[in-house]
């Protein structure tokens, strides 16, 4: 122990120096603590947040709105709801439309994904559903082939043996269509083809076979199976008067349709379309002949694929 009055002195000062000091500290703290919550919301309570979290918050209707946590993490933005109005005071000033006075909430419903917005405060803003074209779920892109028509043209009547110049069978009935398309303007004339069974069915179905006259027949080129009488039935030559180049009725039979009043249309198929080139068995005499028939060929638009 220092017992002159000058060390004494020095103790008293360092000891009165160390309560000022501590007492400061204390103070200082208090201050930090009492700041720490900006706006008192329920999820802020206590001190800082993460910067940039989200947490629900009750409002005014009822409804959850979300707040964030401001970007220095002192306490929670204003409560964002999606009825245009706010949970807490909101901010004042300019909106996307240039009108000051509205709050941030204004923005729900303008479809575009703001800040806060997502995922709770306004599903509307959420759903990344492109409504330039006015239906719901749908891209805005315009169906490419809403106007481009399934049967284009008929043949008029001809033989099972098909002809033209000096092609014959398939290759001559794709010959006379695309003429037939050049003569009557259309365009892309060189890619009409023969109508598949398939595309028939679908120019039945949107009602285009309607301007045909009524009990006209006209060969079916059938690639694809179909059934018959309940059976399903491939595809074959022996069904196609071996691709249009028989006219007798002892080898092969040809599948056909008859157009009826409105465009109905009623399919005569071949439920046995073998052909081996010998066995002679497989035909239906009376009912799907190739020889002593005339009929029409129908002219169909290639397949239409959407672009976009």
């Amino acid at each position: 122990m220092v017992s002159d009055g000058v060390g004494l002195h020095f103790d008293m000062t360092n000891s009165r120096r160390h309560h000022f000091l501590g007492g400061l500290f204390g103070l200082l703290a208090g201050i930090a603590l009492a700041c720490g919550d900006g706006d008192g919301g329920a999820e802020g309570d206590g001190g800082a947040c993460v910067p940039g979290q989200q947490v629900t918050c009750p409002c005014p209707d009822g409804s959850m709105g979300v707040q964030a946590c401001e970007v220095g993490g002192a306490f929670f933005e204003p409560c964002m709801c999606g009825g245009g109005t706010e949970g807490a005071s909101a901010t004042e000033g300019d909106t996307e439309d240039g009108n000051s006075g509205s709050s941030g909430a204004d923005l729900c419903g303008n479809g575009i994904e703001d800040p806060g917005e997502c995922p709770g405060a306004c599903p509307a803003d959420c759903t990344g559903v492109d409504s330039s074209s006015g239906d719901s779920g749908t891209t805005g892109e315009p169906d490419t082939c809403a106007d481009v028509p399934v049967f284009v043209a008929a043949i008029p009547t001809i033989p099972s043996r098909w002809e033209s110049g000096a092609l014959v069978g398939f290759a001559a009935g794709q010959d006379m269509c695309r003429n037939a398309a050049l003569v009557a303007n259309l365009p892309d004339p060189m890619l009409v083809t023969v109508c598949d069974y398939e595309q028939v069915l679908e120019a039945e179905a949107a009602g285009e076979l309607a301007v045909i006259p009524a009990s006209t027949t006209a060969w079916i080129h059938r690639t694809t199976n179909a059934m018959v009488n309940g059976v399903a039935s491939a595809p074959g030559s022996g069904g196609r008067c071996v691709d249009w180049t028989y006219q007798t009725n002892h080898i092969s039979d040809g599948e056909f349709v008859t157009i009826g009043a409105g465009g109905v249309a009623t399919y005569s198929l071949d439920g046995d379309t073998f052909y081996n080139g010998v066995d002679t068995t497989h035909t239906q005499p009376g009912l799907l002949e190739c020889g002593t028939q005339m009929r029409s060929i129908l002219c169909c638009n290639p397949p239409c694929m959407p672009q976009g």
